[in-house]
């Protein structure tokens, strides 16, 4: 079993912390009490602003409390739960031991692990530290997301429940596509490897293909 410290959904609000653009976002998320439908779109009562931040690919968001530790010295008080607006937040589920395709079980529901975070310039501009995105991307500890494969209720008090591990041909972790897509966007190997794999979303695989064409051009 891995502990999940709290599972929490947000409604979008136009959010102000003294910034220039306007800030509509569902960041601020908190606990539910009782139970609540998953969907392959998410949890019902949650929302989200923009397009690119959910879809059947990106429907439950997950970081682990573990790694809001990177930021103690840049915050008097850390956040308890949702500090990046995440619906999972998981005690301690390390990216590098976490990887695309696997199935965990999540009260009734089954999800499966599909995207990576791209951290975005709100939660910057919500803490206040200037280099949150830079440094939060390069270190890999971005968080990551969930597709759903069974819709259930889920419960407040629910856990995850690991149930299949990806394929070890093609298996993939979070941190090492984080790696490759923010550190190491030139290398063919690393690439090559990354678009064998079947469970990422076709965004991604876009996205990554676009990289790999701009390093072929550059090795002519």
């Amino acid at each position: 079993m891995i502990p999940i410290y709290a599972i929490s959904t947000g409604k979008i609000e136009d959010l102000d912390y003294g910034q220039k653009r306007q800030m509509l976002s569902a960041l601020n998320k908190a606990p539910f009490s009782g139970k609540m439908w998953l969907s392959t779109l998410g949890f019902v009562e949650d929302e989200q602003a923009y397009k690119d931040h959910g879809g059947p690919h990106k429907a439950v968001c997950s970081f682990s409390k573990a790694n809001y530790a990177m930021y103690k010295e840049d915050l008097t008080h850390l956040p308890d739960y949702a500090m990046f607006g995440e619906n999972l937040t998981i005690e301690d589920l390390d990216e590098s031991e976490v990887y695309f395709g696997n199935q965990y079980r999540l009260g009734e529901a089954l999800i499966e692990v599909s995207e990576i975070r791209e951290p975005c310039w709100k939660v910057q501009t919500k803490y206040g530290i200037p280099d949150l995105v830079k440094r939060m991307s390069s270190s890999g500890k971005t968080g990551f997301y969930f597709r759903v494969i069974k819709e259930g209720f889920v419960k407040e008090d629910d856990n995850l429940e690991l149930v299949q591990l990806a394929d070890a041909d093609t298996r993939l972790s979070v941190q090492e596509l984080n790696d490759i897509y923010y550190n190491d966007r030139k290398n063919l190997e690393r690439l090559n490897y990354a678009l064998q794999n079947p469970y990422l979303s076709p965004q991604r695989i876009e996205k990554l293909e676009k990289m790999r064409n701009v390093a072929l051009k550059k090795r002519k």
